[in-house]
């Protein structure tokens, strides 16, 4: 009688115990939010000196902080403000600085088939806003700013790594499309083009 008894518990368990660690390998990204702050690996970057006058130059991206958030098992939605390229200089009574700031929505992308494991995931991810051009002027007479917007997009593609629960690091290839600038400058020479990032993140929710 024992015996029947711990035959039928095991016969009941088993399908549940199967369940549970399918469940534990699922792939879905389904609920998993990410906020993550990136570097640009790529561009040139430098600094001069000449008499009273420093100058600053980067092109490329100087950093960006993003918001994902995945609605499906693939699909994300992401929301990436960065710095492109910065353009600076500072001498005795007055200091000049512009900038590229694009504000980005869009979407990520990635697909279960690409996926090396659970935590290392391929991604796509593409994005829409717009890009501003900050100009700023600042001497012992004033202070001078304008800013100009322009539309443009974002293609990417990359890899995140969930190194932990709350942890994750990514590597993404980006290119921006972006229009013309109606007053060109050092900053907006090469806005559109190919960039790389390195990101590091917090994630929460998801399974």
């Amino acid at each position: 009688m024992h015996i029947k008894g711990f035959a039928l518990c095991a016969a009941l368990a088993a399908p549940l115990s199967l369940h549970a660690q399918r469940s534990g390998d699922t792939l879905s990204l389904d609920g998993r939010k990410a906020i993550t702050l990136g570097v640009g690996l790529t561009g040139a970057r430098n600094t001069t000196t000449v008499g009273g006058t420093t100058a600053t130059h980067t092109d490329g991206q100087v950093g960006s902080l993003s918001y994902n958030q995945y609605i499906r098992s693939q699909l994300g939605i992401e929301i990436e403000a960065a710095v492109l390229n910065a353009d600076s200089f500072v001498q005795p009574g007055s200091t000049h600085e512009n900038s590229i700031t694009p504000l980005l929505f869009g979407i990520t992308l990635a697909p279960e088939v690409f996926a090396f494991t659970r935590n290392l995931r391929p991604f796509f991810a593409a994005g829409v806003g717009p890009y501003i051009h900050t100009v700023s002027d600042v001497s012992t007479t004033g202070v001078s700013t304008s800013t100009e917007t322009v539309a443009g997009a974002r293609f990417g593609l990359g890899l995140n790594w969930y190194a932990a629960r709350h942890f994750l690091m990514n590597v993404e290839a980006k290119y921006h499309a972006v229009g013309d600038f109606d007053h060109p400058d050092a900053a907006t020479e090469k806005v559109s083009g190919w960039g790389v990032s390195f990101g590091l993140g917090f994630v929460w929710g998801g399974r």
